[in-house]
Order: structure tokens, then C-alpha cells, then sequence
């Protein structure tokens, strides 16, 4: 699948799954809210059309007191890389959703910290303030 094809599909479902773009990033959750945002973008590996693509994903949490994040996911405190596998706009659709389902679920600081225990996002980035706020 292109690139072109892979955005266009991952970008409606990222919507359908309510996590549309805002300042070019998909964003799920509020942080005028929410005690965890989420921020997704969908990033080639390389250069040309037919670069592999991956999902940069990052985690802003609220207690630690930190501005929205404007460079969208590379600038929250716990950063993860994904490798998008699918070849289809349909396998694109579903990966996106299970994708927005895995973040839906981390809405708060002790899902985060569970999740993070249990590897279901594998080994992210995390920065020192939030495992210092995960550690206590």
C-alpha cells in the first residue's frame, strides 16, 4: 500500500474512532480535562513514497503540570514507536482502531502504570518526571 492510500485510510479512522487531527496531530482527549492525552501521528521511516510507515505515539498526563504539547507526540513524556504492519486501507482501518482502543483504555494514571507493568505498549520512552510520578 502507498503511503497516500495509508494516510487517507488511517486518517478517517483515526476520526471515526474520535481522535481527529488538531494542529496536525491525532489527538485523544482533552487537556483542559482529562488527566491523559494522547497523540498519534503516522510518520515514514525514510524517504520515497514507498518508506515503510510507523505510528509515533505519545502520552501527555496532567498531573505533571507540563503545557500541551505543540510538537504533538515527540514532545509528551512518555514516547513510543510502532510499526504499522498493515498492507491494506481495510487492515489500515483496523489496526488504527485497535490502536485508538489500546490509548481509550489509558485514561488515567494508574491505567498508564499498569499498562506500562504489563508491556501492553511495549517499551516506550519515558521521561524521569512521569516514572518518578508512576513510581510513587
Amino acid at each position: 500500500m502507498d503511503q497516500k492510500a495509508a494516510r487517507t485510510a488511517a486518517t478517517k479512522a483515526f476520526k471515526a474512532g474520535g481522535m481527529p487531527l488538531r494542529k496536525g496531530h491525532h489527538r485523544l482527549g482533552d487537556p483542559k480535562s482529562d488527566d491523559i492525552v494522547w497523540y498519534i501521528d503516522l510518520r515514514a521511516q525514510g524517504a520515497g513514497p514507498s518508506a515503510p510507515l510507523r505510528f509515533e505515539i505519545g502520552c501527555w498526563v496532567a498531573a505533571l503540570g507540563h503545557p500541551e504539547p505543540e510538537g504533538g507526540p515527540v514532545d509528551c513524556p512518555l514516547l513510543l514507536d510502532r510499526p504499522v504492519a498493515a498492507t491494506t486501507p481495510a487492515e489500515m482501518g483496523e489496526e488504527v482502531g485497535e490502536l485508538v482502543g489500546l490509548v481509550g483504555d489509558l485514561d488515567s494514571v494508574s491505567a498508564l502504570r499498569e499498562a506500562l507493568t504489563d508491556g501492553a505498549l511495549g517499551r516506550p520512552l519515558v521521561d524521569q518526571s512521569l516514572r518518578t510520578l508512576l513510581d510513587g
